[in-house]
């Protein structure tokens, strides 16, 4: 019973802290994001990408570092506390996230490897300048310009996208490719879908739409402050493939970065923003409010190590533990 309790209740405060802190950052971006419209998207998408991937890191450093370490030094063996129906069925909430979780992940790799299989036969390795990953010519309905894999990843291009754009807005739409491929956007965008699964509850849907959305501009802004010219050859691009898109689309669903998504191609707001882009070519670029790649590590480095400063920290977490488990007896 004690081994069990003591699984039972690391995985009930994984699930609570996760949870609360996932609400938590929900409502801090939703009261703070408007004072953040001046810097660039790229930081913007740094920091939603930490508020979401925030909560279960915190939750798994503040179980590591303080719950587990508390329990084991300070919880004896005979003390006669069972795990209760409440507390069971939290720890069961909590191992089923993180099974759906990993079935989530799985069937996504399961599904990109059908995808670029499907597309990669009969496709025609085609070799393209200042692009470092293999690039293939593929026959598809839809004008798809895409990025998918995250360890191996490749680049596709539907025939119709090489006839249809002029030179330069081919170079453009693969500055915006080549964005994607330098953040590393598939593998984060992996990551927010394990962490969406692990909440259990929609949480956080607003954050995921940002993210989305700013990861786009990012990489929108990475092209067109590349050259004065790209904003608009982007545009054009963009505007030029929509066009000649399907009417009937289904959503590709896989671990990609695509020029635009094949379920909804309104690509009016990206426009006005890259025409906006290049009224302002000359000016600087827009200033990052700071280098967020430190942050998140730095906060839970910092959380992790607390409680060497006080070694009494994990007595009173022990209590705290104590406590919470009388509650829900």
């Amino acid at each position: 019973m004690y081994f069990l309790l003591g699984i039972s209740l690391t995985l009930a405060f994984l699930l609570i802290v996760n949870m609360g802190a996932a609400v938590l950052a929900s409502a801090i971006w939703s009261l703070f994001s408007g004072l953040i419209k001046g810097v660039s998207a790229s930081t913007r998408a740094h920091i939603i990408f930490g508020l979401r991937v925030g909560p279960i890191a915190g939750a798994l450093v503040f179980v590591l570092a303080f719950v587990v370490p508390a329990y084991l030094l300070h919880e004896p063996e005979n003390s006669g506390e069972v795990v209760s129906g409440k507390l069971a069925l939290m720890a069961i909430a909590s191992a089923i996230a993180f099974i759906l979780a990993a079935l989530r992940v799985l069937r996504t790799w399961h599904v990109t490897r059908q995808v670029a299989s499907s597309w990669q036969d009969g496709a025609l390795r085609i070799e393209i300048d200042g692009i470092d990953v293999p690039v293939f010519k593929i026959v598809h309905p839809f004008p798809v310009m895409a990025v998918i894999g995250i360890l191996r990843p490749r680049m596709f291009v539907a025939t119709q996208v090489l006839e249809t754009l002029e030179p330069n807005e081919l170079n453009a739409a693969l500055a915006h490719e080549k964005a994607h491929l330098r953040s590393h956007d598939n593998l984060k965008r992996t990551i927010l879908q394990i962490c969406r699964d692990l909440v259990i509850v929609p949480f956080g849907k607003n954050l995921d739409r940002a993210w989305a959305e700013n990861v786009e501009s990012a990489a929108d802004e990475c092209a067109a402050y590349s050259k004065p010219h790209v904003a608009l050859d982007l545009a054009s691009a963009l505007v030029k493939l929509a066009r000649i898109a399907p009417h009937r689309r289904t959503r590709i669903t896989f671990a990609g970065s695509y020029l635009f998504d094949a379920h909804c191609v309104d690509v009016t707001e990206r426009v006005h923003r890259l025409v906006k882009f290049a009224d302002e070519s000359g000016k600087p670029m827009k200033k990052r409010l700071f280098s967020t790649s430190w942050l998140w590590p730095a906060a839970l480095t910092g959380l992790l190590l607390l409680h060497l400063a006080d070694q009494r920290l994990l007595l009173t977490t022990h209590e705290a533990i104590e406590h919470f488990v009388w509650m829900i007896q």
